[in-house]
């Protein structure tokens, strides 16, 4: 399904050197997955989150991120204009998926500790929600060297649209989903019914 989605959105994207930047470190991940498969250690959960984050930037890359027409698409559903509704002057999708990036990753990324680290409880959540912050302040200094060095397609793969303060609040919203998700998920399993329902990793 996930190869189908990436064709499909790869096959005429808005601009071809975007997509392809964009997809840099997509094509890195799926390689570093299948090298280390024999080794490698996630639930379908997990898998289910990877594949529905990885959908969401595709949208991105098809489009570039400052163009996402969800605006529309949800108007077209509900009715109800999004933007309108808040009052925002931006394209907010890049913003959405910094923070399903917190939201769908966080937990695969515990999953690795706990089985690779053989860490558990708050330990292997404080760890997976550093992983989050890291990994997000990584990708802002990737996009500033692509600034630097993309040309043309620095301002659709940057996404910054005039805000100085993008790349903080961008982390900042990969951070406050992942504590969000990782808060939610400790409090289920201090609850007695739910330790009956799913084993404690």
């Amino acid at each position: 399904m996930l190869l189908i989605v990436v064709l499909a959105l790869g096959w005429q994207p808005a601009d071809r050197l975007t997509w392809f930047i964009e997809n840099v470190l997509v094509g890195v991940g799926v390689v570093a997955v299948w090298l280390m498969r024999a080794r490698f250690y996630w639930s379908k959960r997990s898998w289910a989150m990877v594949v529905a984050f990885v959908c969401l930037h595709q949208v991105g890359t098809h489009y570039t991120y400052p163009q996402v027409p969800y605006d529309q698409a949800i108007a077209a559903l509900t009715g109800v204009r999004v933007d309108a509704w808040f009052g925002w002057q931006r394209n907010h999708y890049d913003r959405f998926v910094h923070l399903a990036y917190g939201l769908l990753l966080a937990l695969p990324l515990r999953e690795i500790i706990v089985e690779k680290c053989q860490l558990k409880g708050a330990w292997a959540s404080l760890l997976a929600w550093s992983l989050v912050l890291s990994t997000s302040m990584l990708y802002e200094l990737m996009e500033w060297l692509g600034a630097a060095y993309a040309g043309g397609a620095s301002s659709a793969f940057i996404g910054a649209q005039g805000d100085p303060w993008d790349a903080q609040k961008d982390m900042a919203l990969a951070a406050a989903g992942a504590l969000l998700v990782l808060v939610c998920r400790g409090h289920v399993i201090r609850d007695p019914a739910a330790l009956l329902r799913q084993p404690r990793r």
